[in-house]
């Protein structure tokens, strides 16, 4: 199941960074000012929630196929011989 985890993520991995977010991004304007407020007016902030969202999916689903189950820890018992 450790090979599903990890195609999963190389899957994940392959898409963010083929989808970057200089890839979105338009070019600037010359002349203009590209200052902190007009980069917070931008409407791509679903894309990182988006990504958050399909990152979480993606650990969920492979932890949850995981078939680990807990093994009960072993009995230990000691003897020792009685001295008279």
């Amino acid at each position: 199941m450790r090979k599903s985890y990890l195609k999963s993520f190389a899957i994940v991995a392959a898409i963010a960074l083929t989808v970057s977010g200089t890839a979105l991004a338009d070019p600037l304007a010359p002349g203009k000012p590209a200052g902190v407020h007009a980069a917070q007016m931008g409407d791509k902030e679903w894309l990182v929630f988006g990504g958050i969202a399909a990152v979480a999916a993606v650990v969920l689903i492979a932890s949850a196929g995981g078939g680990h189950q807990s093994v009960a820890a072993p009995v230990i018992t000691v003897v020792t011989p009685a001295t008279s």
